[in-house]
């Protein structure tokens, strides 16, 4: 436990900030040393090829027998060949050891987890994401678990999914309940979030009179539910979208007996089984922003078909309006999150042919 010098008053929340405040006022520094280092790095290399360079000229000479040169001159190139060499590898090991000693300043996933982490444990006391692992215990755990979610280094931002490893410690007493890694996942894969493979795991240590449990995931992807985009979509990002819905309303088609042939693919973003299709006539987006905060509108014209004599109109159209409700809340890496699936009229006078308004929302910062 930590020492009874300190406040009991002062929340364990507030000692990690100190920590992270202290590492946060140190990090732009050693940011800057590791790109002086790094932006060196071509600097040698070319000081490398031209020692080359000098050696090589000085060896065509020779072998002209003609040379404006002296034998201390052709050394000092031969040598400055391996100078140069050795400097360039230097320069480049600097910079890497730089960089991994680089603390890690990011916690965006660790808040994303805290947050999820909160709705597992409502009963815990402090639930707090950081970049940094504290360096002891919180020293008043009578009102309840104290939970630290740390970040395992800076996470890969890829459209929005943020990817990261992950460790949570439920710091309580005895009598208290442990956090169970299930109930972690399974409120993770409710949010959609991904953990690759089997990795993840969970034990308990017994300390001196408290106990902490640890849940370790080597990697997560999450999203949070407006997630932060840097860039707008473009057309190969937004396809996803119009496909997936034309695969919910064909999975929502109401079959009789085993399904056989499974879903096929269709030009444009379409999709087809051996008794219905929705195959995409027309679709476009546009992209709005207000502040930091952008909405994609995707429009698309799907024209559903059946290929068996029992397959009515109705029953097209009820699984086309059965389809567009399992869109809402989903996630699309590079666009956003569902926010709103409405229809609209096609200038078809084919009942067949529906128009989906699709509209995603996310951050741009």
């Amino acid at each position: 436990m930590a020492t009874a010098t300190k406040s009991k008053s002062l929340k364990f929340a507030d000692v990690i900030a100190a920590e992270e405040a202290t590492i946060t006022k140190t990090l732009p520094t050693l940011i800057e040393e590791a790109e002086k280092a790094h932006a060196l790095i071509e600097e040698r290399k070319e000081q490398a090829a031209e020692a080359e360079g000098r050696l090589n000229s000085y060896r065509r000479k020779l072998g002209t027998g003609s040379v404006d040169f002296t034998p201390a001159d052709y050394a000092e190139a031969f040598h400055g060949v391996e100078y140069a060499r050795l400097l360039a590898e230097g320069q480049a090991k600097t910079a890497k050891r730089l960089v991994e000693s680089l603390p890690n300043g990011d916690k965006r996933l660790a808040v994303l987890v805290a947050e999820a982490v909160e709705r597992v444990m409502p009963y815990a006391a402090e639930v707090i994401p950081s970049f940094i692992r504290p360096a002891e215990a919180p020293e008043n755990l009578a009102t309840g678990p104290v939970i630290v979610v740390t970040q395992d280094g800076k996470a890969t931002d890829k459209g929005g999914v943020l990817g990261a490893g992950i460790t949570i410690r439920s710091f309580r007493l005895p009598h208290f309940q442990q956090i169970d890694k299930r109930d972690v996942e399974r409120e993770f894969a409710a949010r959609g979030w991904f953990i690759p493979g089997d990795r993840s795991y969970q034990n308990t240590e017994r300390q001196d009179g408290f106990m902490v449990d640890v849940i370790r995931m080597q990697e997560l992807r999450a999203y949070a539910s407006t997630p932060a985009i840097a860039k707008d979509p473009d057309d190969m990002a937004v396809s996803p979208v119009v496909s997936s819905l034309a695969a919910e309303i064909v999975h929502a088609f109401p079959v009789q007996g085993e399904m056989t042939g499974g879903i096929t693919f269709q030009p444009g973003g379409g999709m087809r089984n051996h008794l219905m299709g929705a195959d995409v006539r027309n679709k476009r987006f546009k992209v709005t922003k207000n502040g930091e905060d952008r909405r994609v509108t995707v429009e698309a014209e799907y024209e559903l078909k059946g290929f068996a004599p029992n397959v009515t109109e109705y029953a097209l159209l009820d699984a086309a309006a059965k389809g567009t409700k399992a869109l809402p809340d989903r996630f699309f890496a590079g666009v956003g999150v569902v926010d709103k699936v409405s229809t609209f009229e096609t200038p078809s006078s084919d009942l067949r042919v529906i128009g989906v308004r699709i509209e995603l929302v996310s951050k741009t910062a």
